[in-house]
């Protein structure tokens, strides 16, 4: 197990931030640790949404008849909006968060064990966001990729059966939530479904508790890559959302799950529903955990603003990008923000 005798000491290469936690580490690592500037500031434009309500993130019932005008809202207002009556049960809820526990709890050797090295698993354990980030992010990750062909013998017992049954009921809840997103806007859906939904990734990200919480983030602020992403929190704080110059709390809701707009829509409709920025922060007394479900195009697929969007009024803003290369671009860059987006923008059109 790695360990840190000093202050002066740090480690060459972190496998797992919680296992450095868990051997009583008193300091962030200075890999860890963000420039000055760029620290959270909850003091200056952080609202309390138990207190705020004109600040709160959209709750929208699934079950309710007013469910598409709630959606249009959130999508052209926030860009993030939480569901409840989604019909996932609590006991797969239970299960799957029993099994991430479980594998989180295990020392980090043997969830490396656990982690075939053959090319066509789909597990990956890393820490961090990715492993050439300049600042690395304070989070553990074991990340889901799921194929046609995959073994599913590769992925632990344990895991197995609430993983995949979770990942099965929630790619039928990114097409109920794609198709109401859609007829707010008036648009056919089955071909823009049919195209943002059909990559479909998992992240269980565990944020340790952290001794200097104001040095780091759990997840520093960005916006998502892809099109459509369907977290799954537990009962502690952290995920944040940017809007106008104040950062808002995404305070946990019993049994409901947060959804957010990615890049790939705000282009697709040229601006007009907009991606969110978020970000994680830490805290120094509770370890936090969320799963994540990232649907987006294929990497070979193509996507620009739809025509409808386009008018003399609004011209095109974002030009025709491939998203694998979106992909490659943001990847390289790390997050920072919505600046990825400038990757599509049509230089003309001012951000």
């Amino acid at each position: 197990m790695t360990t840190i005798a000093d202050d002066t000491q740090q480690p060459k290469k972190i496998r797992s931030i919680k296992e450095l936690v868990d051997a009583g580490l008193q300091h962030v690592p200075a890999m860890y640790i963000r420039p000055v500037q760029e620290r959270a500031r909850p003091c200056a434009g952080s609202f309390n949404i138990v207190d705020q309500h004109p600040h709160r993130v959209p709750v929208i019932s699934l079950s309710s008849s007013q469910r598409l005008q709630q959606v249009a809202h959130a999508c052209s207002e926030w860009g993030i909006f939480q569901i409840t009556d989604h019909g996932v049960s609590t006991s797969l809820q239970n299960q799957l968060w029993s099994a991430a526990y479980h594998f989180f709890s295990l020392p980090t050797e043997t969830k490396l064990q656990l982690i075939s090295q053959d090319p066509s698993s789909p597990l990956l354990f890393f820490t961090g966001f990715f492993s050439h980030e300049q600042v690395k992010e304070w989070k553990d990750t074991l990340g889901f990729k799921p194929s046609p062909s995959m073994d599913e013998k590769l992925v632990p017992y344990f895991l197995r059966g609430p993983m995949l049954n979770f990942h099965k009921k929630m790619r039928m809840l990114s097409r109920i939530l794609c198709e109401a997103i859609c007829s707010s806007l008036a648009i056919d859906s089955q071909g823009v479904c049919d195209s943002h939904l059909s990559r479909a990734t998992m992240g269980f990200n565990y944020y340790p508790a952290c001794p200097e919480p104001d040095l780091t983030f759990g997840l520093s602020s960005h916006s998502d890559f892809g099109s459509l992403t369907i977290i799954m929190q537990d009962e502690v704080k952290g995920l944040q959302v940017r809007r106008g110059d104040a950062w808002i709390d995404v305070a946990p809701v019993p049994n409901a799950f947060t959804v957010i707009l990615g890049d790939q829509i705000e282009i697709l409709t040229n601006g007009y529903y907009k991606s969110v920025e978020h970000r994680v922060l830490t805290n120094q007394t509770r370890p936090r955990m969320s799963i994540a479900c990232f649907y987006g195009p294929n990497e070979h697929e193509h996507v620009k603003p739809l025509d409808q969007f386009v008018t003399p009024e609004r011209p095109t803003m974002y030009k025709e990008t491939k998203f694998s290369d979106y992909l490659k671009h943001g990847f390289s860059r790390g997050l920072n923000g919505k600046s990825n987006l400038q990757f599509s923008r049509h230089k003309l059109v001012p951000f």
